[in-house]
């Protein structure tokens, strides 16, 4: 979906301010990260809450912010918890009864299991290298890992990354549709006009389902 989540090719928010290497800062951010990870199920799976935050919100709670709400909205919608639960995490808990517990010697199998693994299958490609691209100009109301600023611009197929799992199928709880994914050069001033450097080239990784070919 569009929304302000797809920032790419934005500008106007000000100099990047580098952090260090360190992913976490407090604890409460190891336990939101791995809390997210380890409840999922093909129905938790399904929707991606964070992409329909308000604009604001989503600028200003930070990545650990945002996750937080994703978490929330997750185990809201599928029944594991309710409103009051969260509002009284204190209070008493109300039993659950049809998603598996996870023991804790199991949490590090679970972290090892990567389900955005490339898939060793025969998919035929529908695209060669050097093949002209463009990207279509669609815009979903759900998930998509499409930025908004390649809709509509053509580009030229660099390389064929193999076949992977399709997640705006799988963000939503469908049945998967395994596809090739490209890198596809474009050149900057197809994206941004005579602001570009024309000598500049950017580099995308576009599932094929997001692609045809270019006339």
């Amino acid at each position: 979906m569009n929304g302000i989540h797809d920032m790419g090719g934005m500008d106007g928010f000000g100099k990047v301010q580098p952090q260090d290497g360190e992913a976490f800062h407090e604890l409460w951010e190891k336990k939101i990260f791995v809390a997210n990870r380890l409840v999922r199920t093909e129905s938790l799976n399904a929707g991606r809450s964070s992409e329909s935050m308000n604009p604001v919100d989503y600028l200003s709670w930070g990545y650990f912010g945002r996750s937080l709400h994703s978490l929330e909205e997750k185990v809201l919608r599928n029944g594991l918890v309710t409103e009051e639960e969260l509002k009284n995490p204190e209070g008493r808990l109300a039993r659950v009864v049809a998603f598996p517990v996870i023991k804790a010697e199991e949490v590090e199998a679970r972290f090892q299991t990567r389900r955005g693994n490339r898939i060793q299958i025969d998919v035929p490609p529908k695209f060669r290298v050097g093949d002209r691209v463009i990207v279509k100009n669609e815009h979903p109301r759900g998930h998509t890992r499409c930025p908004r600023f390649f809709r509509g611009r053509q580009g030229q197929v660099e390389r064929d990354r193999g076949v992977w799992p399709f997640p705006d199928r799988l963000a939503h709880g469908l049945r998967d549709k395994p596809q090739h994914c490209y890198s596809v050069r474009f050149a900057a001033t197809e994206l941004w006009g005579s602001r570009a450097d024309p000598k500049d080239r950017v580099y995308a990784d576009l599932f094929e389902d997001y692609l045809e070919e270019a006339s």
